[in-house]
């Protein structure tokens, strides 16, 4: 039989206006009892009720009960006791703390993959923002991310804090009550008691009212099998006044085992120049230096990765995702870039072998076969002879009819007689009309030492001249010489930049800077070389 409280406490009771938590604590135990005589049968004499425990870490248990079970296995049973005046224990708020690591969680992980992504598939673009723009687009995309989840999430129930279920979660124990006195909430459908009863069904804990007159009742009764398994731990409870006994039973043990007072003369003799002269400083100068940084880290990690774990290694993790990535695409040279973009005509349609005086980026020297076919880029217009009827005066090849040979002038031969082909043109003429020296080919390197820049190399002198011609365009200084003219046997023709260098350092330099005029031009040509005069 539950007790049931006498006529004095329950005016008692009305006159303070609602119950006290005492007074729930000490109601719930009868029917704890009750409860557990027909579940358990335990032994009457084996029965402990102990109020007001603490625990290592700060676990407060209003009430605990221990007896032995039939297979004389210990069972522990606490409860979490609740007045009006202690509401705030069982109505919920934001978990505030949580609930800003998931925003800043969510945040850093969408600034990851999308820098990620752009990465993989706009690498230029991100080397085009330079530093701001990096910066900017990691802190915007981070930002966009932290207010999407505070905006969208914050009504998510996994934030709804309750202290009496979060302090159930922190310790095991065979079952976990939550007893409430009746006068808490004020209906049984409002919010708070409403989540508070499904927060208690979810995680396996009892939920009982307990009012100021009649039995207790049970909202739902605690699960026998926890969902948390071996995620909590057991506590060794005391309660306060065992713990004042326990720390004087301590002292007077220290005391009984005490050396007598002549031994302590004698080793504060021994003890204390050594603690002084020896062990004192070594702690102070060598040990506080080599055990504060380890000792500092260690607790710093212990107090940052006390809560929200997931959320801080999510964070981390994102963090060391962005890191590399940004500095990569911060210290990535123009000339690296530069080679980017050829590699993307490999994967087009373009056949680089098209262009005219195209050669692979590793090796300036042309190689490899030739096609059968080549395609002619930009090659001369072929001159069509004419009869001019018109009677003026341009110089248009005309049929000459009066005999004379003085005069040089094209004429068409009518005699019907075969005449011998004129030769084609030299590629020798071209390339003098490219801007070489008077004085033959060769003459603006040979004899002369140095170093040149090297744009490219070409096979036929068509190329090479309008290679000059488009670099002259803008204002480039740029000169086509038969490769014979550097080694022995070459055929082709080579174009080169500027004058010759007497240095190599000054050629470098200066090819260094020719490279980044093309590119920004549009008429890099791959990598320039620098090439020695001998």
């Amino acid at each position: 039989m539950i007790a049931k409280p006498d006529k004095q406490a329950t005016d008692h009771i009305r006159l303070i206006g609602g119950i006290s938590e005492d007074t729930v604590k000490r109601r719930f135990v009868p029917f704890l009892k009750e409860f557990y005589r027909n579940r358990y049968e335990p032994s009457p004499d084996t029965i402990k009720v102990n109020l007001d425990n603490v625990g290592t870490g700060g676990i407060v248990a209003d009430g605990m009960i221990t007896f032995k079970k039939e297979d004389d296995s210990t069972f522990v049973c606490t409860y979490e006791a609740t007045s009006r005046d202690k509401i705030e224990e069982v109505r919920f708020s934001l978990n505030l703390v949580y609930f800003l690591w998931d925003c800043a969680a969510f945040g850093a992980l969408c600034a990851a993959c999308s820098y990620g992504f752009f990465y993989v598939t706009q690498f230029k673009w991100l080397y085009d923002l330079q530093a701001t723009g990096n910066i900017g687009l990691i802190i915007g995309t981070a930002t966009m991310g932290f207010f999407a989840w505070y905006f969208t999430m914050q009504g998510w129930r996994k934030y709804r804090y309750i202290y009496a279920i979060e302090q159930f979660k922190r310790y095991q124990a065979d079952e976990q009550w939550v007893a409430l006195a009746e006068d808490v909430f004020p209906a049984p459908n409002d919010p708070y008691m409403v989540e508070l009863k499904t927060q208690c069904i979810y995680q396996g804990f009892g939920l009982a009212l307990v009012p100021a007159e009649g039995p207790v009742r049970i909202l739902n009764a605690p699960s026998r099998i926890g969902i948390f398994g071996k995620d909590r731990k057991m506590v060794d409870w005391f309660t306060r006044s065992q713990w004042y006994k326990t720390i004087s039973q301590n002292v007077t043990t220290a005391a009984r085992y005490r050396p007598p007072d002549t031994f302590n003369v004698y080793w504060n003799k021994v003890a204390r120049p050594v603690r002084h002269l020896v062990i004192e400083p070594f702690k102070k100068h060598i040990w506080g230096i080599l055990s504060k940084p380890f000792g500092q880290t260690t607790d710093v990690y212990s107090r940052f990765m006390g809560g929200q774990k997931v959320q801080k290694w999510v964070f981390a993790l994102s963090l060391a995702t962005l890191l590399p990535l940004c500095y990569q695409v911060l210290s990535f040279s123009e000339e690296n870039l530069a080679d980017l973009e050829e590699l993307k005509h490999w994967e087009s349609d373009i056949n680089p072998e098209d262009q005219p005086g195209y050669t692979p980026n590793d090796d300036i020297l042309p190689q490899g076969v030739p096609k059968q076919y080549p395609v002619p880029v930009q090659s001369p217009e072929p001159e069509i002879t004419t009869i001019n009827l018109s009677g003026s005066d341009d110089e248009i090849q005309t049929i000459n009819l009066s005999g004379d040979d003085e005069d040089d002038v094209p004429t068409i031969n009518l005699s019907g007689d075969e005449e011998e082909p004129s030769p084609p043109p030299q590629p020798a003429r071209a390339a003098s009309k490219a801007g070489t020296a008077s004085g033959g080919p060769c003459a603006g390197v040979k004899g002369r030492t140095g170093w040149i820049i090297q744009d490219n190399a070409y096979s036929s002198g068509d190329n090479a001249l309008a290679r000059v011609n488009t670099l002259k365009a803008n204002d480039i200084s740029a000169t086509a010489t038969p490769r014979s003219c550097f080694e022995s046997g070459g055929s082709g023709y080579i174009v080169w930049l500027g004058a010759v260098r007497p240095t190599r350092e000054a050629a470098q330099k200066t090819a260094d800077d020719l490279g980044k005029t093309l590119r920004r031009l549009g008429l890099g040509k791959g990598k320039l070389m620098v090439r020695e005069l001998k």
